[in-house]
């Protein structure tokens, strides 16, 4: 049993570094506040696999292993609420793993974020975000010990080698039923017998060449992410592999392979993608709102630094999450960066970063020759739609729910105190949510089922009902048909959609083509320039 993510997070800062020891241990006194403030949704990292996850060293001793290295790294930054590598165990095969998934065992836990000091395993994976797997290596290690007297077994190396490729992608495939969303990443093999004689040597080389290609292979397919770690250990044979009899990593091997081999892999997922998490609003030629998510820490923010073009600006308080920014030169770029600090002095590590042109004399790289070119640019003009950073508008690209909902509140200045009550829009900035909010409250957009959809792209029916709400609120009286829908393709919608669609068409922003609306095509960003442009003048007017 598990707390909720949130109160785990605050509650794992007590075990802060103590990954080797069962739950049930008390942390040590006196290491303080290690823990860094974070925008990351915070994750679950369960381990599978042999000794080389459960932390054998060099002489033999469970101690600390990749796997706690790699907790211990994304614990500090603020990125984890619960590890545990109980489930990897010494001397297991991937028949010993594959064997525990399908009687989904019960063992100790070893690691922190646990109510209760045995968990079941599939309950674990589909809990975690995060999964590490590795096993083969005792299904080969008998007959490649043998062969420094024996000489390689080839035909009991390939026998074994594709029971142990079979058993790895049942294993894969069976995790990714539990939990399909879970970032699985698989341990390559290093060069476990280094000090073997010369001749051996290539041989073995060969083999491990083989191998790891035949299991990322097999690991790419089963949408898993393969981590190699032959050439880390290679580098270093003295420190990481000191004991010729024995083929398991010192400490300072396993942190290697954690700082070197998974992590780097580990934090390019989008996991710890925090874009979202900031939003701009420019106000004017030289004046910009920058808004933010607040941060999470194990103990709470204290100040949140803002960095202009890499200088720091501002120091703020932890209850400040916007900023406006004044006297900035007309159509410059400028990046904006947000980090959060907590009282210990910990910084965050993954921060929120923003990169926008101050209005000036539009001008995009990708619209000269656009049939909707003159609108674009009006759009541009009044602040109604922006370009991107790299200069182009991409007018061909589809506008999303969240996108037209913050077009038509711009355009009409809306405004709201109120929270919109949609549970898949917590992941965008503020500004984006206020924004939704608006067009919530004020009656231009409905959702599902408690949901808005916001990344869906918008069909034209559906911004059709958007404009048609706005027109109504704005003018505050209903828009009465002057005739019947023009278009023939509209008649399985319901009466409000198709006074929307009518609307549109009598005021003349949108005018169909061939007699047909297309209701279900999504809505382009040139088309959404024209309508909004067209829109925006007649409730000037």
């Amino acid at each position: 049993m598990r707390l909720s993510k949130k109160f785990r997070f605050l509650a794992s800062s007590i075990l802060a570094l103590q990954l080797a020891l069962p739950v049930a241990a008390s942390a040590k006194e006196g290491q303080g506040d290690r823990i860094a403030p974070s925008w990351i949704v915070q994750t679950d990292y369960v381990a599978l696999g042999d000794s080389l996850a459960h932390g054998m060293n060099e002489v033999g001793v469970i101690g600390l292993g990749y796997t706690d290295f790699i907790a211990q790294a994304l614990q500090q930054d603020g990125f984890l609420t619960s590890f545990n590598k109980g489930f990897a165990m010494s001397g297991y095969t991937t028949k010993n793993v594959l064997a525990d998934l399908q009687n989904d065992v019960a063992k100790t836990v070893t690691g922190f974020g646990y109510t209760e000091e045995q968990a079941k395993l599939r309950a674990s994976i589909k809990e975690a975000e995060i999964i590490t797997l590795t096993a083969g290596a005792n299904d080969l290690l008998p007959i490649l010990k043998e062969s420094q007297t024996t000489g390689i077994d080839t035909v009991a190396i390939i026998k074994a080698t594709k029971e142990a490729v079979s058993n790895i992608a049942t294993i894969l495939s069976e995790i990714k039923k539990i939990n399909p969303q879970a970032e699985v990443y698989v341990m390559g093999y290093y060069n476990s017998f280094p000090y073997y004689s010369a001749n051996l040597q290539k041989q073995f080389n060969l083999l491990l060449a083989t191998l790891n290609s035949t299991i990322k292979t097999t690991t790419e397919k089963a949408g898993a992410i393969f981590v190699p770690t032959y050439d880390v250990v290679a580098k270093d044979v003295a420190n990481y592999l000191p004991n010729p009899e024995n083929i398991h990593l010192s400490e300072a091997g396993y942190l290697a392979v954690a700082n070197e081999a998974f992590l780097p892999i580990i934090k390019t997922s989008s996991l710890w993608d925090v874009t979202q998490a900031i939003g701009v609003e420019v106000k004017d030629r030289t004046t910009v709102k920058v808004s933010w998510q607040e941060a999470t820490d194990n103990v709470g923010v204290a100040n949140y630094l803002v960095y202009v073009n890499g200088k720091l600006t501002s120091t703020l308080n932890a209850d400040t999450t916007t900023i406006t920014l004044k006297d900035l030169i007309e159509n410059t770029t400028y990046n904006v960066s947000i980090k959060a600090i907590d009282g210990a002095g910990n910084e965050s590590v993954q921060n929120p970063t923003v990169t926008f042109t101050t209005k000036g004399t539009v001008s995009f790289t990708d619209t000269q020759n656009h049939w909707a070119k003159e609108y674009i640019q009006k759009a541009a003009n009044t602040g109604i739609m922006n370009g991107y950073t790299d200069g182009t508008f991409r007018p061909e690209s589809s506008v999303t729910r969240a996108q037209a909902a913050a077009i038509l509140v711009r355009s009409l200045g809306l405004t709201t105190e109120e929270k919109a009550p949609f549970t898949d829009i917590a992941n965008y900035d503020a500004a984006t949510q206020a924004e939704i909010a608006a067009a919530y409250v004020h009656g231009l957009i409905k959702g599902t089922d408690g949901k808005f959809k916001p990344g869906h792209p918008v069909t034209r029916a559906q911004l059709a009902l958007m404009i048609h709400r706005a027109y109504e609120q704005q003018s505050n009286q209903p828009y009465i048909a002057k005739g019947n829908v023009p278009f023939v393709d509209v008649a399985s919608y319901n009466a409000e959609t198709k006074r929307a669609i009518t609307m549109l068409y009598e005021l003349g922003i949108v005018t169909g083509d061939g007699g047909k609306f297309s209701p279900e095509v999504v809505t382009t960003r040139g088309q959404a320039a024209k309508i909004f442009t067209n829109l925006s003048q007649l409730l000037i007017q």
